[in-house]
């Protein structure tokens, strides 16, 4: 299966870059029903992009679960060298806890609830 949106990675190392940029060492296995050993898939280092994204990937631990979201491969050829280059990039993802959950653990929906002393007259509707 390999690096795609919804596949189950397992995180081996974490290095914050910037405030919207994160390198995290991950692998990505499946098992072999007919041998019942488990056969890499992936592995490499893969840039968690965006403020949030970022924020949240700075904050996890080796052997930690992830399912990716939002994911892209982007190439680059150096003709000088001959040689393509490969970036695994990640936008969005979810730890294990929250696909249990099946909602991510931080959500700010206090601009969805109504004070209690609110009138008609108050209200933009």
């Amino acid at each position: 299966m390999g690096f795609r949106t919804g596949n189950w990675a397992t995180v081996w190392s974490v290095e914050p870059q910037s405030d919207v940029a994160t390198k995290v060492r991950i692998s990505i296995s499946r098992k072999d029903k007919q041998t019942n050993e488990y056969n890499e898939d992936f592995s490499g280092f893969v840039m968690f992009y965006g403020s949030a994204t970022a924020a949240r990937a700075a904050r996890l631990k080796e052997r930690d679960r992830i399912r990716l979201g939002d994911v892209d491969v982007r190439s680059r050829y150096v003709p000088d060298k001959k040689t393509t280059y490969y970036n695994f990039n990640v936008y969005s993802f979810d730890t294990a806890a929250e696909a249990e959950g099946g909602k991510p653990a931080v959500i700010d929906d206090s601009f969805m609830k109504i004070p209690d002393n609110a009138t008609d007259d108050l209200l933009p509707f």
